[in-house]
């Protein structure tokens, strides 16, 4: 946090901003001087702002390089101001169309982004398309909504609602259920935890959270969350869906741009959430900027 002091020296008020921060266990005070006399607040208010992003390019994350923080905020800037010339209904339906058709994707739905505009938008069930995939497509427009809404924490039981609405009328005994047995990723190496130890992996991931939520850069904290729910895998079913909704929901939160993980790129996804489950985050972060400057190529 940075407030505002003033000072007298030499004759004159002189005007500082300082932050003072807890860094291995002792307070750091990094103070900026901003002028001398009386600053009106709003200028004051814009002083603040930039030199609280100084501070955040100035900081070592602990997943983030700095020239990363700077094209992340960058990208955020950009995303933000291009939303703007847009009406807010139509992009979020256009852009929770394309995040709808492509999380499904992912995970092997076979509708079109034309089908899933129908089914979502329009209430129109293609022909040969499985009662599950229309209702993967529905239930995640659903979801979408929900986290939108969701004013609340992040704790297990929003998790466990989440999951719910993905699974909704698809897998409803295991609808927003931890999983009562082992699973394997087909086609991977990992070894998911036994599940038994679920419960516990889960609470110590909202502790991590919560504990990382004030220091940690909100881009980096929304994608190492969403790995390491994937590392758990606590459900049967839908943990990819629930994992990028969790992304996402931490993004916005935080007042980030929303990203959607193309299924063109989904090899490359798949690779980077590999390396993810063996807390090996590089790649998934540079993926992930990469995705978001395709986005607001695609977008603007």
């Amino acid at each position: 946090m940075v407030y505002h002091e003033v000072r007298e020296a030499n004759g004159k008020m002189a005007n500082y901003l300082i932050q003072n921060k807890r860094v291995n266990g002792k307070f750091k005070k990094t103070a900026k001087f901003v002028g001398y006399g009386e600053i009106s607040k709003s200028r004051i208010s814009k002083l603040k702002e930039s030199f609280e992003e100084y501070l955040r390019r100035e900081t070592l994350y602990k997943n983030l390089t700095k020239e990363q923080v700077e094209r992340v905020d960058e990208l955020s800037k950009i995303y933000l101001k291009g939303k703007k010339r847009y009406d807010k209904r139509n992009f979020d339906e256009s852009f929770f169309t394309e995040l709808t058709y492509d999380s499904n994707a992912i995970e092997g739905s076979t509708l079109t982004l034309q089908e899933t505009s129908l089914v979502i938008n329009d209430g129109i069930v293609p022909k040969g398309k499985s009662v599950r995939e229309i209702y993967e497509a529905k239930n995640h427009l659903e979801a979408i909504i929900f986290i939108q809404e969701h004013e609340g924490a992040l704790n297990e039981l929003f998790i466990l609602k989440l999951h719910k609405l993905i699974l909704k009328e698809i897998f409803s005994r295991y609808a927003g259920v931890y999983r009562d047995r082992n699973v394997r990723i087909q086609g991977s190496s990992v070894k998911l935890p036994n599940y038994d130890k679920v419960p516990q992996l889960m609470k110590n991931l909202i502790y991590w959270y919560n504990k990382n939520k004030k220091t940690a850069h909100p881009f980096e904290l929304a994608i190492i969350f969403s790995m390491k729910f994937v590392t758990i895998h606590p459900f049967i079913d839908g943990n990819g869906r629930v994992s990028r909704l969790l992304m996402n929901f931490i993004l916005n939160r935080f007042n980030q741009p929303w990203i959607n993980i193309r299924f063109r790129n989904r090899e490359e996804y798949i690779g980077a959430v590999e390396l993810g489950n063996k807390e090996k985050y590089e790649k998934m972060i540079e993926f992930s900027i990469e995705q978001l400057e395709e986005n607001i190529r695609d977008l603007f």
